[in-house]
C-alpha cells in the first residue's frame, strides 16, 4: 500500500481520489435510504394486498350471513303463516266442537225427558194393568176394539222408535266431537311444533345477526387498517420520489464536481507546462526489464477509447460490454488495493522493483494484496464505480526513475 500511494502522490492523484471520495458519501446515504424507503413501500404494497384480500373474504362471508339471515327470515314468515292458518282452523273446530256439545247436550237432556216418559208410561201401564184394558172394553164392536189396541200399541212403538233416533243421533254426536278432538289435538301439535321450529330459527337468526355485527365491526377494522396503509404508500411514495430526485441531484453534482476536477488538473498541468516544469512523460519511454518482456492488454477484445496525456496520465480502456474481464499485463504481485465508491476498486500490481501497473473502475477483485499474478490472469471485472462507463477502466504504468515515480504512455509496451 505504500508504493501504491508513493506512486499516486507522485501525480497528486491521491489528493483527487480523497476529494472525490469526500463528495461520493453523501450519493451512498441517499442510495442507503432509497433502497429502504422501496423496501418499506415494497412491505406496505403486500400488506395492502393482503388486505385487500382479507377485506374480500369477509365481503363474501357477510354477504353469505346476509342470504342466510333472509333465508331464515323467509322460513320464519312461512311457518308464521303456517301457524295462523293452523290457529284459525283450530279456532274453527273448536266452534264446531262447541256446537256439537250444545247438540249433544241437547239431545241427552230430550232423551232424559224422553226416558222419563216412556218409565213414567211403563210404571203406569204395570200398576194400571186393568185400567189398561177398560178403554178397548168400552168398544162397541170388535172392530172398534182392534182399533183402539193397535193406536196404543202404535203411540208406544213411536215412544221406542223416537228414543231409539234420539239415542243414535247422540252416539253420532259423540263420535264426531271425539274425531273433532282428535282433529283439534292433531292440530295443536302441528302449531306447537311450528312454534318450536320457528322459536330455533329465531335463536339462529339472532346468532347470525351477532356474527354478522362482529364480521362489520372486523371489516371496519380492516377498512381503517388499509387506509393507514394508503396513506403511509402515498407518503413512501413521496418519499421516494424525494429520494430519487436527490439521487439524480447528488450524481449530477458529483459529474460536475467530477469534470471540475478534471478541468482544474488539466489547468493545473497546462500552467506547469508553461512554467516549463519537468515532463512527467518521457518520449519516448524508456525501454522495460527484460525480464517483464511485452505488456498483455489489460482488457481482452477491448479497445482504447481515450489515449494517454487526453484526459490525464493514463489511457481510458474499455471492453466489449460491461463487467468486462481484466487481467494483469505481466506477472508480479498485488501491491496495494484501494476502493472509492464512484471510482470503484483500484488495483496496483508491482512487476519489479521499478515497472507497476495500475488498474482503476473495477468491482470486487478477484486478488488480494501480496498475492502472486501471473501474465494475464484474471484479476477482477470492470463497473465497480460511478463516474465512469461500466465497461471501462483507467490504466496507468508508473515506472521508478531517479528516485521519482512517473506515469509512462502504456502504448508503447503492448
Amino acid at each position: 500500500m505504500d508504493l501504491l500511494n508513493r506512486f499516486l502522490k507522485g501525480m497528486g492523484w491521491i489528493l483527487l481520489l480523497g476529494f472525490l471520495s469526500g463528495l461520493a458519501q453523501t450519493l451512498p446515504t441517499l442510495q442507503e435510504e432509497l433502497r429502504k424507503a422501496q423496501e418499506a413501500q415494497r412491505k406496505t404494497e403486500a400488506r395492502i394486498q393482503e388486505l385487500n384480500r382479507t377485506l374480500a373474504n369477509l365481503g363474501q362471508a357477510t354477504q353469505a350471513l346476509l342470504q342466510g339471515i333472509q333465508g331464515l327470515e323467509r322460513e320464519i314468515q312461512r311457518l308464521e303463516k303456517e301457524r295462523a292458518d293452523l290457529q284459525e282452523r283450530i279456532r274453527t273446530l273448536q266452534g264446531e266442537i262447541q256446537k256439537t256439545e250444545k247438540n249433544i247436550a241437547r239431545l241427552e237432556k230430550d232423551l232424559q225427558a224422553l226416558k222419563t216418559r216412556l218409565k213414567a208410561l211403563i210404571q203406569n201401564l204395570y200398576r194400571e194393568k186393568a185400567a189398561r184394558y177398560l178403554p178397548l172394553l168400552r168398544a162397541e164392536s170388535f172392530s172398534d176394539l182392534a182399533i183402539r189396541a193397535r193406536l196404543i200399541g202404535r203411540l208406544t212403538r213411536r215412544q221406542q222408535d223416537t228414543l231409539q233416533e234420539l239415542q243414535a243421533t247422540l252416539e253420532a254426536l259423540q263420535r264426531e266431537k271425539a274425531r273433532l278432538n282428535l282433529l283439534l289435538q292433531d292440530l295443536a301439535q302441528q302449531e306447537q311444533a311450528r312454534a318450536l321450529a320457528q322459536t330455533a330459527l329465531s335463536e339462529k337468526r339472532q346468532a347470525l345477526k351477532s356474527r354478522l355485527t362482529e364480521l362489520k365491526k372486523k371489516e371496519e377494522g380492516q377498512k381503517a387498517l388499509l387506509r393507514e396503509s394508503l396513506n403511509q404508500r402515498r407518503a413512501l411514495e413521496g418519499q421516494i420520489a424525494a429520494l430519487q430526485a436527490k439521487v439524480v441531484a447528488e450524481r449530477r453534482r458529483l459529474e460536475e464536481e467530477q469534470r471540475r476536477a478534471e478541468e482544474e488538473r488539466r489547468k493545473r498541468a497546462e500552467r506547469a507546462a508553461q512554467r516549463s516544469s519537468p515532463p512527467t512523460v518521457y518520449i519516448p519511454p524508456p525501454p522495460l526489464p527484460k525480464a517483464v518482456g511485452r505488456l498483455a492488454f489489460p482488457i481482452p477484445g477491448g479497445k482504447i477509447v481515450a489515449a494517454y496525456g487526453v484526459e490525464g496520465p493514463f489511457q481510458i480502456l474499455a471492453g466489449p460490454a460491461p463487467g468486462s474481464p481484466v487481467q494483469a499485463a505481466a506477472e508480479g504481485y498485488v501491491a496495494g488495493i484501494l476502493y472509492v465508491p464512484n471510482l470503484g476498486y483500484t488495483v496496483m500490481i508491482a512487476h519489479t522493483e521499478t515497472l507497476s501497473t495500475v488498474y482503476t473502475n473495477l468491482q470486487e477483485p478477484l486478488v488480494r494484496e501480496g498475492e502472486r499474478v501471473t501474465k494475464g490472469q484474471l484479476i477482477g471485472y470492470t463497473g465497480g464505480g460511478l463516474l465512469m462507463r461500466p465497461e471501462e477502466m483507467e490504466f496507468r504504468v508508473a515506472l521508478l526513475l531517479e528516485g521519482t515515480t512517473r506515469f509512462v504512455d502504456p502504448s508503447a509496451y503492448y
